[in-house]
């Protein structure tokens, strides 16, 4: 894994006050590629390169890379599991190294913009071809690896973070209020909008085509998920299904455990990363690291027992991390630095945590991410296979909860029979996500001011893009696509690539592999959760292979409690941030509702966790943008 970076003025050649300063912007992502780094100008054009060497470790794999015979440069970051065998269909005597980098930019001569859709792996990169005078930026399906860009009528700039972008500019950027609406409900922005104006992601699956006489761009998608969902298959019995996803998953395993370093697995227990260790135990070159944590926050409840079982079974060199939460505001602080945004899924800590102690044993990690969104692992798919049952009893069971005593566990129910209750498809999908409920508006953190701002952006967009998408298919299959076109690219997997890549270690995540994928999504979601048994189809694939008492034993998991700490460890720590940022004159928040809100909270009278969390992130996030 790497960081990129590149810069683009749309009038001038690049002069050497420009190149200082892209030099400066290049060593803010050092963490992300700490073994080498590169920098190409040609005219107006800079391409930058931090490598993280995982493939062919040498000098031959240094970047930016350049195909002499063309000239064609590249600067990439990520994988590509099938490099071996695209190569294979380059008839070529002139490979300079053993990267997939290599491949990617021969693909590209030989194949031009179909070449992106042959690659099964995690990346972003930009391919700039002098001859034709074009800018390419990729990202890969699913998103896995990230790709920020800032555009203006004179400037582009492009990079794996926004810091990058940040230090490359001469200006501040400024706050987009309307996406604030859509963080306000999920803890991040969604699709292609950041807090950000003039900065947004590249859409996981598309493509940015820059011609470089004119500075103009347009944006192609190579891949979408409803491209798999034409006439329905031939129908497969129960056996055939079963069989072949046992085979594409070990498959996809063995495929990603290719490297030049140390390999590990992230095993917590579950089903996810305990079929991942299983499949890699038979195919990995020695005695694979797998790591399991457990947190001095738990009370003892935590899944090492059953990662114990899995590592002891297939004989794997275990590791148990016991971590303090100690330190929490600093750990907040270097967070929301690693994200460059008020990143609000407290789950990043743990994770970071956890990396911080592998940092320098395993270079490569395998980890379970996608098992959940491409199996049905949530509680909202076994919900939504029962619709058609609970919707017509659902103003039933909403007066009876209305007219009992009004305590914390009315308000997580009345939440949770507002989303039933929501009439729009789009919006219901989304509300069974998020902990907040449209009539306890959450724009109530803010002030009257940045309200009217804020309330213009519609919180719901992306899922009603993705409602118009796949509005054809039964409810379960429809919020099985929409999470991997959202939450699996916008919140979880952009929290695995900072908490990780800040300690120089790439994650890979196997049930993202493109012929898993491909053989599963086109699924309708009675297959994957037969009988509302949630992950049914990917229980019955392990059958044998991972012990009964984890596929069908209780999940323990961990839990951060930041809820807990907001009263405890923290409480003092809220109010300082808050208040600085008020003493800063920002007129942002509300802060004299925020501390009502707080007070309530503290002394138990109502849980508002997760929205007083997302207010320390954005008031610690405000304080060093000056918003």
């Amino acid at each position: 894994m790497c960081g990129i970076l590149g810069m683009l003025n749309k009038k001038y050649n690049i002069d050497e006050a420009t190149r200082h300063r892209f030099n400066s912007a290049l060593k803010t992502i050092n963490h992300r590629g700490p073994d080498d780094h590169g920098e190409l100008a040609i005219d107006r054009t800079l391409l930058g390169h931090a490598r993280l060497s995982i493939l062919d470790i040498s000098r031959s794999g240094h970047q930016p890379m350049t195909d002499i015979n063309v000239p064609n440069h590249i600067v990439y970051n990520g994988e590509i599991y099938n490099y071996k065998e695209i190569k294979t269909q380059i008839a070529s005597n002139s490979y300079r190294s053993e990267t997939d980098t290599e491949v990617v930019l021969r693909a590209y001569c030989k194949w031009g913009e179909k070449a992106f859709a042959c690659f099964n792996g995690m990346f972003a990169f930009a391919i700039l071809d002098e001859k034709q005078q074009l800018l390419y930026l990729v990202r890969d399906r699913f998103g896995i690896k990230p790709l920020y860009i800032y555009e203006d009528k004179h400037t582009l700039v492009f990079s794996s973070e926004i810091k990058a972008i940040k230090k490359c500019l001469l200006l501040s950027l400024e706050l987009n209020y309307e996406a604030l609406h859509e963080w306000l409900y999920y803890g991040n922005t969604l699709g292609e909008r950041t807090l950000f104006k003039n900065v947004k992601k590249l859409l996981p699956g598309s493509y940015y085509k820059i011609n470089l006489r004119t500075g103009e761009g347009s944006q192609y998608f190579y891949w979408k998920p409803e491209m798999l969902l034409g006439p329905e298959a031939p129908l497969q019995t129960e056996y055939e299904l079963i069989n072949t996803t046992r085979d594409l998953l070990e498959s996809a395993v063995k495929r990603q455990l290719v490297s030049d370093v140390p390999v590990g697995i992230f095993l917590s227990g579950g089903i996810d990363s305990s079929a991942i260790t299983a499949f890699a135990s038979r195919h990995y070159a020695g005695v694979i690291n797998t790591y399991s944590a457990g947190f001095d926050y738990e009370n003892g409840i935590n899944e090492l027992p059953k990662a114990r079982l899995i590592a002891e079974r297939y004989k794997t060199n275990h590791q148990e991390i016991h971590i303090s939460g100690q330190d929490v505001p600093h750990i907040i602080e270097t967070l929301i630095d690693h994200h460059d945004l008020p990143f609000s899924d407290a789950a990043n800590i743990p994770l970071y945590l956890i990396c911080g102690k592998v940092n320098g044993s395993s270079k490569v990690i395998l980890q379970g991410d996608g098992g959940d969104e491409i199996f049905g692992g949530y509680r909202r798919y076994n919900t939504l296979y029962w619709r058609a049952l609970w919707q017509p009893f659902i103003k039933m069971v909403t007066f009876l909860n209305n007219i009992r005593q009004k305590k914390g566990s009315y308000y997580s129910r009345r939440r949770y029979l507002n989303a039933l209750s929501e009439n729009d498809f789009a919006v219901q999908m989304a509300l069974l996500l998020t902990v907040e409920d449209v009539q306890n508006n959450p724009l109530k953190i803010f002030s009257k001011e940045s309200r009217k701002l804020v309330s213009m952006g519609d919180p719901f967009l992306r899922y009603r893009r993705c409602h118009e998408r796949f509005s054809g298919l039964d409810p379960v299959h429809e919020m099985l696509m929409t999470d991997t076109q959202i939450i699996l690219p916008d919140i979880f997997l952009e929290k695995v690539d900072r908490a990780t890549m800040a300690f120089s270690i790439e994650v890979r995540v196997p049930f993202l592999d493109h012929d898993l994928v491909d053989y599963i999504l086109p699924l309708p979601g009675k297959i994957r959760i037969k009988k509302s048994k949630k992950k049914f189809l990917l229980k019955k694939a392990l059958s044998g292979l991972v012990p009964d008492e984890i596929l069908y034993g209780p999940k323990v998991g961990f839990s951060v409690p930041f809820g807990y700490w907001l009263k405890t460890s923290l409480k003092k720590y809220f109010i300082e941030r808050i208040e600085e940022l008020q003493k800063k004159g920002s007129g942002l928040l509300d802060y004299d509702n925020i501390k009502f809100l707080h007070r309530e909270h503290c002394e138990g009278r109502r849980n508002h966790e997760f929205l007083l969390w997302k207010v320390l992130n954005i008031s610690i996030w405000a304080n060093k943008n000056r918003f």
